[in-house]
């Protein structure tokens, strides 16, 4: 999602990965933190944000019934939750529900919740969740009304997520018949070893039926899959099960939209969370169809179990083949820049494609992705393999693809924007999450604030400028404080950022805000 998450420990394999947070990314270190003003403490603070540029948000803006879903780790296991709450408009969550599930076994269903929470004019916020299980603080910037990324603000764990605006539930929702895209993230049964899994689920009534693309520590099985749905509560909650040849997986999830699920395993042996999206009808079914630039942001592990992150750009040029690759990644804090590939992809009418990167660098290694679409213009994808002159090598990543606007200028970046960060620090061998508002004004300068924490610091209303220059076919220079990043726009509303200092195995995303 990537906001899979476990902890990230380099002592290999993929076992030894069992605790890492695989939505990775953050734009700052402690020392760029604290050299620009506000606050930095050991511990906590539930004092509101302040501050910052005002973009047209206040306490009002969050107000409605909310699907909140977030995935993390603490001291001893990995942990996804999920829930709704309701937002009077003026700070209180007058009623809501969570379920929290970990690696461990350990499950929280249905558990009742109120709350507090705060907005201010940037649109960074604090939430505070109170419930029998215990009280969880989240910091998180809205995108919209209707949006926000968090991340849990705490001394004892790490967990990124998001806030959705939920829809009037239908009771009926899942009792017609459709397609959804789903993604999962997190571990197997047996030897926890790290797991992703795509596909495609049609429902029709109780009924689900469909195909799943999954990659078990680096073994890739393309699966037929069956199972059955029942519809949401009043909280929109429901459940979701489906088995293949590989085992049988049982879901709990939150309706936020007609369009949108979110889903987190019950079973005590088998710990995954993700989410699905509606399947439209103007998927691609041919190379012809599915053409165009896309921009991709993927995470997950390499094949002695070491986190491998990337981000890049290519066009579908619409005759199967794949040209003007262009891509960063960094793996295990090896940073490779601008690489170059072309490669060669295939389609199918129910939205699957599939695609092989050619590198041309000294390695010549091939990359396979096999992706589902949502649309023709997003879809989610899976790594299958990787093969360099040593042989094949077993890879596991997931991540997004989305068509992409060329031709944007710096002037084209203007604006508020909304950034979402998390990721893992070498210098400080822990994870770092960070929310923020950053104003650009067209001219290739950024100024903003940001809530963040690294181990064993909390960063709260931190001043920070920045710089980007916008070049032609979307991959850019850039920098927040003293790191360096390469951007990709997905289009003006939308960047994906990571960074190209090898000892921050950070990724993310900047997004405009909508008031």
């Amino acid at each position: 999602m990537f906001n899979p998450v476990q902890r990230l420990l380099f002592s290999g394999g993929y076992k030894a990965m069992s605790k890492i947070i695989l939505s990775l990314i953050s734009v700052v270190t402690l020392a760029a933190l604290t050299a620009c003003g506000g606050s930095s403490n050991s511990t906590p603070t539930t004092t509101a944000p302040s501050g910052g540029n005002n973009a047209g948000f206040s306490i009002s803006s969050l107000k409605g019934t909310y699907v909140f879903a977030a995935s993390g780790v603490t001291t001893s296991n990995n942990f996804a939750t999920e829930g709704v709450f309701t937002a009077d408009g003026a700070g209180n969550i007058s009623s809501g529900a969570r379920d929290i599930y970990n690696d461990g076994g350990g499950q929280v269903q249905e558990e009742s919740i109120t709350g507090t929470y705060s907005v201010n004019q940037d649109g960074r916020g604090q939430l505070t969740l109170n419930g029998n299980s215990g009280q969880t603080v989240y910091r998180f910037v809205m995108q919209s009304p209707s949006a926000a990324k968090l991340f849990q603000f705490s001394s004892s764990a790490d967990a990124t997520g998001r806030i959705e605006l939920q829809s009037p539930v239908n009771s009926n929702v899942l009792s017609g018949t459709g397609t959804y895209v789903v993604r999962f993230d997190g571990e197997d049964s047996g030897n926890k070893n790290a797991y992703g899994a795509i596909g495609a689920l049609t429902v029709s009534g109780t009924t689900v039926t469909g195909n799943i693309d999954e990659n078990d520590a680096g073994n890739f099985s393309s699966l037929v899959a069956t199972g059955t749905d029942t519809a949401p509560d009043a909280n929109g909650r429901g459940t979701l099960t489906y088995s293949t040849p590989n085992g049988t997986h049982n879901f709990a999830y939150y309706w936020v939209s007609p369009s949108h699920i979110e889903l987190v395993s019950t079973d005590k042996n088998f710990f995954l969370y993700g989410y699905a999206d509606f399947q439209t009808a103007t998927i691609a079914a041919t190379p012809a169809t599915f053409s165009g630039d896309q921009v991709f942001s993927i995470s997950g592990f390499d094949s002695n179990g070491f986190a491998l992150l990337e981000t890049g750009r290519l066009t579908f040029d619409g005759a199967g083949n794949i040209i003007n690759g262009v891509e960063d990644y960094n793996d295990a804090g090896n940073f490779f820049s601008d690489v170059a590939y072309g490669g060669s992809y295939t389609t199918a009418a129910n939205g699957r494609w599939t695609a092989g990167l050619a590198y041309t660098s000294a390695t010549a290694s091939t990359m396979t992705l096999v992706g589902w679409q949502v649309s023709n213009q997003q879809s989610v994808v899976l790594t299958t393999g990787l093969v360099t002159t040593a042989g094949t090598s077993p890879v596991l990543e997931t991540g997004t693809l989305r068509a992409q606007t060329t031709g944007l200028t710096t002037a084209n970046i203007t604006g508020n924007y909304a950034e979402d960060l998390s990721g893992f620090s070498l210098s400080y061998n822990g994870n770092v999450e960070t929310t923020a508002n950053f104003d650009a004004d067209g001219l290739g300068n950024l100024v903003g604030t940001l809530d963040s924490q690294v181990p064993g610091f909390f960063n709260t209303d931190i001043s920070e400028t920045g710089i980007y220059s916008i070049l032609s076919n979307g991959r850019s220079p850039g920098q927040i404080g003293g790191v360096p990043l390469v951007m990709y726009t997905v289009d003006a509303n939308n960047i994906y950022l990571i960074s190209s200092d090898p000892t921050r195995l950070y990724q993310g995303k900047m997004v405009k805000q909508q008031p």
